[in-house]
């Protein structure tokens, strides 16, 4: 003999319960899904806004450094190296170091720091100067820092 079931009004509005409580979940998951993905974007695009203006800011320093190094080279018109970079370290405008043939200078923006070197070259070279580091340092906020990070 068969058995037959029967669901009652009772069991269709329970899956209709449970199909609409599952379908809320899913929003809501959706729903912090885009906002953590927005939050990201816009973390990302701030990055990369800051960095191109330490970018830009480096070049316009070293574009002063290159005004400097002109300037010089007419004053010193092949003169022996040594004498170039006294005059150079004399000119040199604030902020800027001068170790041996090489200029140093840092651009600090919010919690990064780009980090500039170049050689100054001789004078009978093609190029004044040439590019020997240029590091960006992030600084990490102690409250995001994890175990050991800083």
């Amino acid at each position: 003999m068969k058995r037959k079931i029967a669901l009652g009004p009772g069991a269709a509005s329970l899956i209709l319960i449970v199909v609409v409580l599952s379908l809320c979940m899913l929003a809501m998951l959706m729903q912090i899904g885009a906002r953590n993905d927005y939050n990201l974007t816009t973390r990302s695009a701030n990055t990369i806004s800051n960095v191109y203006k330490l970018s830009a800011l480096s070049e316009r320093k070293l574009a002063d450094l290159d005004a400097v190094l002109v300037e010089c080279a007419r004053e010193t018109d092949g003169q022996d190296m040594e004498a170039y970079l006294d005059l150079i370290e004399d000119r040199l405008p604030e902020g800027y170091i001068l170790l041996d043939d090489q200029v140093t200078w840092e651009d600090p923006l919010d919690n990064r720091t780009l980090t500039c070197t170049v050689r100054i070259l001789p004078q009978k070279a093609d190029h004044r100067t040439e590019w020997v580091l240029h590091k960006l340092a992030v600084k990490v906020p102690e409250e995001e820092a994890e175990d050991g990070d800083t």
